[in-house]
């Protein structure tokens, strides 16, 4: 049956390519037979033809779930615009499957767009280098062609943008996870890093994945109303994450006008995300001042101003202080030492203002509006 051969994919994606297993696991994969192969949506669900499941070996689907993956990945259906969608698709086949055959994962697929090279540039690129291709001419490539399709309503404006900042987020965890388990390629580490440069605010790409570590929580803060004998808890009402850690690049480079910036978006994400409770760590050459709100308390920043910069005190520090966050964020200007074996256990999201890229943890540069 089709179900049983894409769980013995799924399990060979799970154990073998633990970046694309990631997103992929997410996605309940949904039978449709009016599609020829497989195909992503502009949501990024994952459909598939049964038909075309049993015509290909295990090592073959693969191939294919993470071929409709880096669709996701590429966010090609989001990126199209007014091209042409049948050169568009094919430019964004070129691409993942070079990506693909690079990384030696699964079974190239006859039929499929094959242009060597392609994982080397941008879709953009290989779009403008193709012959037209309009809509409806011709049945075009084989193997997994045409596979990205509408389905449902079209996206608004905003719910595109949101899809967008939750794909960044998705990407960057995934990469975190195959890391994790020495599975991350140079190459796929390449394309993450140029997907992590976002084009939306960073703040949002970061409070989206803030968010991903919260979790539901139970509430006595008012009763259950399906039971009027006994007073139960609400479950699921509060959003709440664990301890957070915000460190502050104090150092002489860093500006008031900054450290403003950083305040009005960062309280925003601490109010949405509730933490347990947030230390906040100003940093320059070593952590200068601690301060600690506990859950509920109203969030601020103070500005300082100090000398030399070493962000990764703050590392040293917490172990000092026996404090393990959920997840670590530090807002600075990227000029400091970066030093890979200091890197902490617990996820880093490293907040730039500037091109510097910080060689682990996951990077986000912006620019102050």
């Amino acid at each position: 049956m089709a179900v049983t051969k894409l769980d013995r994919a799924k399990v060979s994606v799970v154990s073998q390519h633990p970046f694309f297993a990631s997103i992929l696991m997410k996605r309940k994969l949904i039978e449709d037979n009016t599609i020829k192969t497989a195909a992503v949506d502009q949501r990024g669900q994952i459909y598939y033809n049964p038909e075309f499941v049993e015509s290909l070996s295990v090592d073959q689907l693969v191939f294919v779930l993470c071929h409709e993956v880096g669709h996701v990945i590429g966010q090609h259906s989001l990126r199209r615009g007014t091209r042409q969608a049948k050169r568009w698709n094919t430019a964004g086949d070129a691409w993942i499957n070079d990506m693909l055959k690079a990384a030696d994962i699964g079974e190239f697929v006859d039929g499929c767009v094959d242009m060597p090279g392609s994982k080397d540039r941008t879709v953009d690129a290989i779009y403008d280098g193709l012959p037209d291709q309009p809509d409806g001419s011709g049945s075009g490539p084989g193997g997994i062609g045409d596979d990205i399709i509408e389905r449902g309503d079209p996206l608004s404006s905003e719910e595109a943008s949101q899809i967008d900042a939750e794909t960044r987020v998705e990407v960057a965890q995934a990469a975190q996870a195959a890391k994790a388990q020495g599975k991350m390629t140079a190459g796929l580490d390449k394309i993450v890093t140029e997907l992590l440069d976002v084009r939306v605010p960073w703040y949002d790409v970061l409070e989206r994945y803030m968010i991903a570590f919260t979790k539901g929580d139970y509430s006595w803060a008012r009763p259950n109303r399906r039971f009027t004998d006994v007073y139960l808890p609400s479950v699921g009402k509060i959003a709440t994450m664990g301890e957070f850690v915000l460190q502050v690049d104090v150092s002489g480079s860093i500006t008031k006008r900054e450290l403003d910036y950083y305040n009005s978006h960062m309280t925003r994400i601490v109010e949405q995300c509730s933490p347990e409770r947030v230390h906040v760590l100003y940093t320059d050459s070593s952590v200068v001042k601690h301060v600690v709100f506990e859950q509920g308390e109203e969030f601020a920043l103070e500005f300082y101003s100090g000398g030399g910069t070493d962000m990764e005190s703050g590392f040293d520090y917490l172990d000092k202080e026996g404090i393990s966050p959920e997840v670590f964020v530090c807002l600075t200007d990227g000029y400091t030492d970066f030093n890979t074996s200091k890197a902490p256990t617990y996820p880093v999201v490293w907040c730039i203002s500037s091109d510097i890229e910080a060689p682990y943890g996951d990077n986000i540069h912006f620019s102050l509006e």
